[in-house]
């Protein structure tokens, strides 16, 4: 093998090692640990509000985006909503789920819906106007719903 063509193979793979840790820092399911982290990871502004129980931690990108995230009483990061000119990085915030996200974007042009058991994600958009969302039905608390989801 030439060496030059190993040491760039070599040096792409320790690259795309080095961004699974930032990759999987937070996540959907996660905990509130995962809210820190992506407010420092996308440098946004981080409010933080309780609605019936629920703790909603908004961030604000620079970008204008704003993603909500909802975690229960034990801090488990249950559902999340985004809004704004740009699409947030939807595989660091959806984390193991961005395989579903795949999967309906693949089965559709434009705007999707997943409604399982599992999981509910919904994306709509359009250059300069994007929002969706994601709940982990099991995960979130008694009577909680997707129009509870800001949208």
């Amino acid at each position: 093998m030439n060496t030059k063509k190993h040491h760039i193979q070599i040096t792409a793979i320790l690259f795309l090692v080095g961004l699974i840790p930032s990759v999987s820092q937070a996540e959907l399911g996660s905990n509130i640990a995962s809210v820190m982290a992506e407010q420092k990871r996308f440098n946004s502004q981080l409010t933080t509000s309780n609605q019936n129980g629920v703790t909603v931690y908004t961030l604000t990108l620079p970008s204008g985006t704003v993603i909500q995230e909802y975690a229960s009483a034990n801090g488990v990061i249950f559902a999340l909503s985004w809004s704004g000119p740009e699409l947030p990085n939807l595989q660091a915030i959806l984390g193991n789920h961005f395989k579903d996200y795949l999967t309906g974007i693949k089965q559709s042009r434009g705007a999707f819906s997943i409604n399982t058991e599992s999981i509910a994600i919904q994306s709509a958009g359009m250059m300069g106007a994007f929002q969706g969302f994601a709940l982990l039905p099991k995960q979130a608390p008694v009577g909680f719903t997707i129009q509870h989801l800001a949208q």
